[in-house]
């Protein structure tokens, strides 16, 4: 299910009881609503346990060269892939700061069939060490940034009725400017945003997430390099 742009408004100036009235343009409470639906995205995007709105994005490194542009909508990283020539994808884990140089001293991609690639975002721009020696397959598993709606028609996916919780913090954006009192839809989005967070939890209510085993990943590290 999907809300317009044009739909928000409406319902906004409704909730403001702001539907005669100009002193909001409609090109500002659509800058309102805009930065509401930025924040219904974040408290999707960082729920637990869950995957709202991840992409994927893939290109190829090419040998000699470490740095490469993240996508132009790249928000939130959650999980780097490589593929070795016609090898399945594998996982790659990020390198801390303080150890940049130790995996340059590795000096290959490609190890009797795993990798000893690690990455970091640094700006924007995603670097790996050691530096290439070959060209190979990279996929980026991120969350995008919020799709900002400029035309009326513009669609909002609208989940399980979400949309009320932009319809009211863009009411009390436009209550805000005119000075009125917003406690009954602070209250309001308050419970929305109760609602939100707890539902969002149990998108697999079937199965569970699990928590992921940081000392498995140790040993693997030790078992690839010997140390």
């Amino acid at each position: 299910m999907t809300i317009t742009l044009a739909e928000l408004r409406v319902q906004s100036r409704q909730r403001a009881d702001m539907e005669n009235s100009n002193f909001v343009q409609d090109s500002e409470l659509t800058s309102y609503i805009n930065n509401s639906i930025a924040e219904l995205h974040d408290i999707l995007a960082e729920a637990y346990a869950s995957d709202y709105y991840v992409t994927t994005y893939e290109f190829d490194v090419t040998q000699g060269q470490d740095s490469y542009a993240l996508p132009s909508d790249f928000y939130i990283l959650k999980g780097v892939d490589l593929r070795i020539d016609n090898q399945d994808f594998i996982s790659v884990s990020p390198f801390n700061f303080n150890e940049r140089n130790r995996y340059s001293e590795l000096g290959v991609w490609d190890l009797a069939g795993v990798t000893n690639v690690r990455y970091r975002m640094i700006g924007d721009n995603i670097v790996f060490n050691p530096v290439p020696d070959r060209n190979v397959r990279i996929k980026l598993w991120y969350v995008p940034v919020a799709t900002k709606l400029v035309a009326d028609g513009d669609e909002l996916n609208d989940l399980n009725a979400f949309s009320e919780y932009v319809v009211v913090d863009a009411a009390i954006k436009m209550m805000q400017k005119e000075e009125s009192d917003v406690s009954v839809l602070m209250a309001q989005k308050q419970g929305l945003l109760k609602r939100i967070t707890d539902r969002s939890k149990i998108r697999d209510a079937g199965k569970p997430k699990s928590i992921s085993d940081i000392y498995a990943e140790g040993d693997d590290f030790y078992w690839r390099y010997g140390e």
